[in-house]
């Protein structure tokens, strides 16, 4: 492990596309086999290797379409900064071309250069955003802003997304994305932890009455208390974790008790919802808490999402009790319209607990199509739900719904899910064919 991160600190500089002179895109240099080059372009597509157990990141356009390809071996990919959020992103590179079945080939070494470029802050006013690359995006520039200390652009947005209840073409809230943007991971450093903390007493120090911090102080201790506990089986985790575990949610509720004004902000509610979980809430105060936030705000998806966690049979639920919260759903917010999209939004959220979440589970694949033909009927102008609900189709083997899917994706997919074009043209092909899969 001590090698890798090494290895990654040589390789990752993080800093601000301001330059005098910017190095050329990837077409200009791609046709250099056998120099050393240093370039400068977008990220069109990253896709993973099994062969090379690597990954592929795509300049100029997706695979196999690129105009230049870089190779990271996969230990080295996966602690990258903006791994996870690499398509779209702006970065700069140095290394060696060379030839490959594929095409011009950079094989990163440890002594070459990769930087993630700053996301370009204009993304904040940006008047309309769609999907999970411009999610990753606007979540990375209110990143930049937190680690500026620029606290009066912070407190103006969020009022301006609270008060607007701003969405994007895809249907999900502008604002959820910006309480995400503040989020630590798990398995985030100990410094990165101090360096917020830091910066959250500075903000406090500056703005004593914001409206807003609470919300952002109380996510950090969720996320500290997920850090002690770790994400393993509850029966690996030493006593002294729980401790901790348990007193850094308490933290984080008591921050909630002591600031209920900021119920306006629906993101209240949904950090209440993951403290409950962790404390371990009885049915009926879960209950209480998710109908408070869903009289106040009945289309903040998130509320949907964090009780069907909460009826995991690994959480508070029994087996098939999550499904059902799902199907109440649907029949409440409208069975063949709007519920059939919150059910599918649901089971969305909840794919990531099941290697096939229509194999392993009890949602119904023709209940969730048909509240991703309803989300796009809503949202026309989102490829993101274009390619997601076609993908789907694709992987579930539903002919019949891929044809009609794919001539709206086809001009336009979207790499965030299909990954690389060769899976749109095998999708087509299986889309043209008659052969039973």
């Amino acid at each position: 492990m001590k090698q890798i991160l090494i290895l990654v600190a040589a390789l990752v500089v993080v800093q601000s596309p301001a330059h005098a002179q910017e190095p050329p895109k990837a077409s200009a240099v791609a046709a250099q086999i056998g120099q050393a080059v240093e370039f400068q372009d977008d990220v069109k597509a990253v896709s993973y290797s099994r062969s090379t157990e690597g990954y592929y990141v795509s300049f100029g356009a997706p695979y196999p379409k690129q105009i230049l390809s870089v190779w990271i071996d996969g230990k080295t990919y996966e602690h990258l900064p903006f791994h996870k959020t690499l398509v779209g992103r702006t970065v700069r590179i140095g290394g060696k071309i060379e030839k490959s079945p594929t095409g011009p080939l950079i094989k990163l070494q440890p002594s070459d250069r990769f930087q993630v470029l700053e996301t370009d802050e204009a993304i904040l006013s940006k008047p309309t955003l769609d999907g999970k690359q411009d999610r990753a995006q606007f979540e990375s520039a209110v990143w930049q802003t937190f680690k500026r200390e620029d606290f009066n652009t912070l407190e103006v947005l969020s009022q301006e997304l609270q008060q607007s209840r701003e969405r994007l073409n895809d249907g999900s809230w502008l604002s959820e994305s910006f309480f995400n943007a503040f989020r630590i991971g798990e398995k985030t450093s100990d410094e990165r932890y101090a360096m917020v903390e830091q910066i959250l007493t500075r903000w406090e120090q500056a703005r004593p009455a914001s409206p807003v911090l609470p919300l952002i102080k109380a996510n950090f201790h969720v996320d500290l208390a997920w850090k002690w506990r770790g994400i393993d089986y509850a029966k690996t985790v030493t006593p002294q974790k729980w401790v901790e575990f348990k007193k850094e949610l308490a933290v984080a509720r008591q921050i909630l008790d002591d600031h209920s004004t900021a119920k306006v902000y629906p993101e209240y509610f949904s950090c209440m919802q993951k403290v409950a979980l962790g404390q371990g809430w009885s049915k009926n105060d879960y209950e209480r808490l998710f109908a408070e936030a869903t009289r106040i705000e009945p289309d903040y998806y998130s509320f949907y999402y964090n009780r069907a966690l909460y009826l995991l049979p690994r959480w508070h639920g029994r087996k098939g009790e999550w499904e059902a919260f799902a199907e109440q759903v649907r029949q409440q917010h409208g069975a063949g319209g709007a519920g059939d999209a919150f059910y599918a939004r649901i089971a969305w959220a909840l794919r990531y607990y099941y290697d096939d979440i229509f194999r392993d589970s009890g949602i119904s694949w023709d209940k969730v199509a048909s509240g991703y033909e309803y989300l796009i009927r809503q949202y026309p102008d989102s490829r993101y739900l274009k390619s997601l609900y076609a993908n789907l189709a694709w992987k579930v083997g539903d002919r019949a719904r891929l044809r009609q899917a794919l001539p709206a994706i086809k001009s336009d997919p979207d790499m965030t899910i299909w990954v690389n074009l060769e899976n749109v043209a095998l999708a087509e092909k299986f889309a043209a064919s008659s052969v039973v899969r």
